[in-house]
């Protein structure tokens, strides 16, 4: 079919459709063609489907019918209301990807996505680096909620269902009360998810109590938080398990303690992956940034300098350490730290601070500009409603005892809930945009 629609070796083709049922036999009938996939999120709008095709030099997009009219020439039309269009840009700019399977979008949360090039022997490398820690099977029925089109969905849940036939309950997005009905119809013991999903059982637990056989829980995408951890298992008696990775790199580690020991970190490293830490001015004391050495790590980005693909790995942007025990521990963001007056904060410390405050549910600390020192600490607080309000006047007094002047926050903005993302992570050109309006309103506070 692709084929006839003018897809040959070394051609890509962009995926928009969601998780549908047929979108793993359209991943195989590119992959079929030694063409490359490049696969958007469900509900992408076609703008932002033109660009990626523009951008990346698709031959053909495999769209909903009704993007089809905005995006090129009509193909072929297939089942479940899908067509394959031709995109509206000229014949000489399409590229070619000889080799590569996978093109695998990064978040974009602070810029452009870039495109990491993956193989067929890296996808399976990954997933077998995963099953092995993970413990997943082919009789392990998965909980299908989160996108497939993520590096997640691809690497734990698509490619295990295509390597070893590992079987999977397939829902378009997430259905909370739907969740557990499907683990009970089909005796399902694994989900995956990120976790606001986590967060809405403890908030709504299900009527019938959690599916007995639902017994392997997994967190990734963003910061899974200890209390998160601990109130689920003191509701449900079960351990959720921090998973670690990047689009880059694939899985790098995984807690699978049963135990609630280890609630800061996020395990140890897969099997057939090499974790060192390099000397990095940015970082807190006694850590360094994760570099990651594994078959499972990508061959770099599409027409970007790859910088960070260097000694055989991937440089990721993420600041750790190593506990006693031999776990990760994450300790910053390399690319986040705020630079008030010459002194570097990194957010992650005076998150760890606030989270610890009274009527504090969650927080994220980002920087705005100060006229005076540069940058200025803003934390975006979601307040406990069972708790005492958290002032900027209260903030300031609680961080005070805790953290050097410098790193004390000038400003609080409040949310009702913390804006995420389609996948799952805080939206942080949403809370920028808040930031930026917060100061237009009170540049008093700049001072």
């Amino acid at each position: 079919m692709l084929r006839s629609c003018g897809v040959d070796a070394g051609d890509l083709v962009v995926i928009a459709v969601g998780n549908r049922p047929s979108y793993a036999a359209l991943f195989l009938a590119v992959r079929e063609l030694n063409a490359a996939a490049l696969v958007a999120d469900g509900g992408t709008p076609a703008i932002e489907i033109q660009h990626l095709c523009a951008r990346f030099g698709a031959a053909a997009a495999i769209v909903t019918l009704d993007h089809a009219s905005s995006l090129g020439a009509l193909k072929a039309t297939l089942s479940d209301g899908l067509v394959v269009i031709a995109p509206v840009f000229s014949a000489e700019r399409r590229s070619t990807y000889h080799g590569t399977a996978l093109l695998k979008l990064t978040s974009g949360s602070t810029g452009l996505p870039k495109a990491a090039k993956t193989t067929d022997v890296q996808l399976i490398a990954d997933t077998e680096h995963i099953v092995a820690a993970m413990g997943i099977g082919p009789d392990d029925t998965q909980i299908a909620a989160i996108p497939l089109s993520h590096a997640y969905g691809t690497s734990v849940v698509l490619i295990p269902m295509l390597l070893q036939g590992t079987p999977i309950v397939l829902r378009e997005s997430f259905v909370p009360h739907q969740l557990p009905a499907d683990a009970r119809n089909h005796d399902a013991r694994v989900f995956a998810g990120v976790p606001f999903m986590f967060d809405y059982f403890l908030a709504n637990p299900p009527a019938e109590g959690w599916p007995s056989s639902l017994r392997t829980l997994v967190s990734a995408g963003a910061r899974l938080t200890p209390s998160t951890i601990q109130d689920f298992v003191n509701r449900f008696g079960l351990r959720i398990h921090s998973f670690y990775g990047t689009t880059e790199s694939g899985g790098i580690a995984y807690d699978s303690a049963q135990t609630i020991d280890s609630l800061d970190t996020v395990g140890y490293p897969l099997p057939g992956v090499t974790i060192t830490f390099r000397d990095d001015d940015g970082a807190v004391a006694s850590s360094g940034r994760v570099h990651v050495s594994s078959s499972g790590v990508a061959d770099g980005y599409v027409d970007e300098a790859d910088s960070d693909f260097r000694d055989g790995g991937f440089l990721t942007g993420d600041y750790g350490t190593l506990d006693s025990d031999g776990r990760v521990r994450l300790t910053g963001r390399a690319s986040t730290f705020i630079n008030v007056a010459g002194k570097k904060v990194q957010p992650s410390e005076v998150e760890d601070v606030l989270r610890e405050m009274p009527g504090v549910s969650d927080v994220r600390v980002v920087a705005a500009t100060d006229p005076h020192r540069g940058e200025q600490v803003v934390a975006c607080i979601v307040a406990d409603r069972h708790g005492p309000d958290p002032t900027v006047l209260a903030v300031r007094r609680f961080c005070s005892a805790r953290l050097s002047p410098y790193k004390i926050p000038r400003m609080v903005i409040r949310f009702d809930v913390l804006p995420l993302t389609a996948r799952g992570k805080v939206d942080r050109r949403a809370i920028d945009d808040a930031v930026r309006a917060a100061m237009a309103g009170f540049p008093e506070q700049l001072c």
